[in-house]
């Protein structure tokens, strides 16, 4: 595995965007180079055997000579954080070039280990279903991505999701990349997936925020097609006081940017949908029911693409 001995240091007072985003890591294009790397790939930086997390390698900003030491990788605080070194400026630590190894094992991933991706390609590229934070980075999202598909295994839907897990807690700090930033370079099968071009692309996420809706509707998919998996989606929670609303346009869960993932996959970069779901969503089951409240969600969806694919 191509890898570099790196100083992790803080972020510059230009480098705003190391601060507002955790994932975020700057290093100079020489120390990139070094290992395979580029601009808006993603990368594993290592600090100890158990101490180590996924992010996303961004440009240098304003001021890229300031940065005279070559093995140099910035982070605002929260990055340095997912590192345990949030109150640090500067510490050793090792950069990883490959993100996702191909051949890993469910074994390994459940013990935190490496990240699992899988691809299940359909015989048709009419949809693909996805889930780029399963496991426990944001729990019952693969299930649901993978419900969908053998909902609709006649139809020869496409299934393409990552799961990772960390023993203890903190899964989510350590694999988590957000959707308009997963790079194909770094994720094998999701280049497979892309290169197919699909007709319609579903993504389910998780989320937690207080006073938000429990289930938002987005994506770049015309609105008709949000507001039928928003009123379908609905009905089937009912009874349930969840809240299912389609997100706005400028809402950042809302998920309508081409560079999100989910509109990546469709051939137009205008199919895609998002659902969003607070924890309440995707936990407990349905009144008087044994079913998951997470396949209630999955359900609906899949049936209003058959719909859609008929």
């Amino acid at each position: 595995m191509p890898h570099t001995r790196i100083s992790v240091r803080s972020s510059r007072p230009d480098q705003v965007d190391l601060r507002e985003h955790a994932e975020h890591a700057f290093a100079l294009p020489d120390l990139m180079r070094s290992v395979g790397l580029d601009v808006g790939r993603q990368a594993v930086i290592r600090r100890g055997v158990d101490t180590f997390a996924l992010y996303t390698l961004t440009d240098a900003g304003a001021d890229a000579e300031a940065d005279v030491s070559t093995d140099t990788v910035r982070m605002g605080r929260d990055g340095r954080r997912r590192l345990d070194g949030a109150e640090e400026r500067q510490f050793r630590a090792r950069l990883d070039s490959v993100a996702v190894d191909p051949v890993a094992t469910e074994e390994e991933a459940r013990r935190g280990e490496k990240l699992l991706e899988l691809f299940d390609d359909g015989d048709h590229r009419g949809l693909i279903v996805i889930a780029p934070h399963g496991g426990d980075i944001e729990p019952f999202t693969d299930h649901q991505a993978e419900h969908v598909r053998d909902q609709l295994c006649d139809l020869g839907v496409s299934c393409w999701r990552c799961k990772g897990w960390k023993p203890g807690g903190g899964a989510a700090a350590r694999w988590h990349i957000t959707s308009t930033d997963i790079s194909t370079a770094s994720f094998p099968r999701l280049a497979t997936a892309v290169a197919g071009g699909f007709g319609h692309a579903v993504s389910f996420h998780g989320f937690i925020e207080h006073g938000r809706p429990d289930i938002l509707v987005g994506g770049a998919a015309p609105d008709s097609l949000k507001q039928v998996l928003r009123a379908v989606i609905a009905e089937a929670v009912a009874g349930t006081g969840l809240r299912v609303e389609i997100a706005a346009a400028d809402d950042p869960l809302g998920g309508a940017e081409s560079a999100n993932i989910v509109n990546r996959l469709t051939r137009d970069r205008r199919h895609g949908i998002q659902i969003e779901q607070q924890p309440s969503a995707r936990s407990g089951t349905l009144p008087r029911s044994d079913t998951p409240r997470w396949q209630a969600v999955a359900a609906a969806v899949a049936d209003v693409y058959r719909v859609v694919l008929s």
